[in-house]
């Protein structure tokens, strides 16, 4: 207690004391609490300028990095407009821009005014933020729309469903109405693009504006034609489709047995309509098939290679059953369009390497006549098939509309799958479910990419 007595007599001893030293004491501890406690204002404002800077830098060099179609100039002054809408600060900031369409770095600076620190001297902070944006490549492309400005060059209607979570969809379209949704479940995708602007509800929320994508397969060499196939001297198999055959052709009527059978018989290729018919366990023969292909058989395969189909539609009649890997189809000519009917059974797959890697259906436009514009879209192809249809590749009409129509799931067995075409279509009860797995599936990465995607890396 001795102590403790002795602290409280010292104590009223001090405020007792009239003599003045506390005021000095007050002085001396006072100035430097001053100062530390203006340096902390100065402090708080450093980090808010930087903050300010910080995000309005990251929003300009994140929209600077997208657009294709900008000058390097252009590319500048579009950062520093975004900046200033972004940047809220009251102090001055001065932007040192460089780089290009890959890749735009930012450093900003700017000077903040100090209070009460200006008396040691220290009029200005300077305030520096870097920051940097690249274009990411990432975002697969698995729908692409190439009407450059048509309306509805994609749309969505009566009960479809759409699903491409690990994909994008993207429309070339500056139509105000450049895609259009009517389904009752929105449209899902990893994200959705358009040039112009979209109709309907998506999920998620449509990026309208966007950068118009290039086809990655304007410049692809269009194969010579060779020697017409003549699908009489196509191989036949035996052994799968004998008993089942014999069955198949009593159930469908003896009426077309008899048509069918006679025609092979004498060796014919064509049966009544335009195209050549290919019927039960016919093996094909990579080549040129001038008069179309209509395949009403079970067990028709197409060994490796690329097909040129000419002359009439490429069809797959109701019930076929096809198979075919490492092919291209090669769809040439007026009225060369894809018609895959419903309850059809196909497994078809794009060659892994060589001039049309990754490219299941390659639609080649029409060369107009001298003088004339071609009307797009020239044709259109559909496909009505369900749960049996696995497309792995791309399939590419540039001038056509894709129908996609079907009262069962639409290419739901294929692990990598895209869709291009110059409009598409997806109608009726169909189901289309969409990945984009190409090593699972043995092609090459499916393109295209999007270039409407960037992130910091700075």
């Amino acid at each position: 207690m001795g102590l403790k007595n002795n602290i409280g007599q010292l104590a009223q001893k001090y405020r007792a004391d009239a003599q003045g030293q506390f005021a000095v004491i007050s002085a001396l501890i006072g100035l430097p609490l001053l100062l530390v406690g203006a340096a902390a204002v100065d402090i708080n404002r450093v980090h808010s300028q930087n903050s300010g800077v910080g995000a309005a830098i990251d929003a300009a060099a994140l929209a600077a990095v997208i657009p294709d179609n900008m000058s390097t100039t252009e590319r500048y002054a579009y950062a520093q407009s975004v900046f200033d809408r972004n940047y809220i600060g009251r102090d001055a900031v001065s932007l040192d821009i460089s780089g290009g369409r890959e890749r735009v770095d930012i450093v900003a600076t700017s000077q903040v005014p100090t209070t009460i620190s200006g008396i040691l001297g220290i009029d200005y902070i300077n305030v520096v933020e870097e920051t940097a944006a690249v274009l990411t490549r990432s975002d697969i492309i698995c729908v692409l729309a190439l009407d450059p400005s048509g309306e509805r060059a994609i749309e969505f209607s009566d009960r479809a469903a759409f699903n491409a979570p690990a994909c994008s969809v993207q429309v070339n379209s500056t139509s105000p109405f450049a895609m259009v949704s009517g389904v009752v479940t929105p449209p899902k995708a990893k994200s959705f693009c358009v040039a112009g602007i979209a109709q309907g509800d998506y999920n998620p929320y449509v990026k309208n504006a966007c950068t118009p994508i290039a086809d990655p397969y304007a410049n692809l060499p269009v194969p010579v034609d060779g020697a017409c196939v003549d699908v009489s001297t196509l191989r036949r198999v035996t052994g799968r489709g004998m008993g089942r055959g014999m069955g198949r052709g009593m159930g469908r009527g003896m009426g077309r047995g008899m048509g069918r059978g006679m025609g092979r018989g004498l060796g014919l290729g064509r049966g009544g309509g335009t195209e050549d018919i290919i019927e039960d366990n016919t093996v094909m023969r990579p080549g040129t098939y001038c008069n179309g292909l209509d395949i009403r058989g079970r067990n028709v395969t197409f060994p490796p290679g690329t097909y040129i189909v000419k002359g009439g539609k490429f069809r797959v009649r109701e019930q076929s059953e096809v198979d075919g890997q490492d092919v291209t189809f090669v769809l040439k000519g007026e009225g060369a369009s894809l018609s895959i009917e419903s309850d059809s059974q196909l497994s078809l797959k794009a060659p892994m390497t060589g001039t049309y890697a990754g490219l299941v259906f390659y639609q080649i436009p029409e060369n107009p006549a001298v003088g004339r514009k071609p009307d797009f879209p020239t044709d259109t192809s559909t496909i009505t098939s369900g749960g049996g249809l696995s497309i792995v590749g791309t399939a590419y009409f540039p001038s056509q509309e894709l129908s996609i129509s079907s009262d069962s799931p639409v290419a739901s067995q294929s692990p990598a799958t895209s869709f291009i075409a110059y409009r598409l279509k997806f109608s009726g009860r169909s189901n289309t479910q969409v990945r984009v797995d190409h090593e699972t599936g043995g092609i090459p990465p499916l393109l295209p990419r999007s270039d409407d995607g960037a992130r910091l890396v700075k």
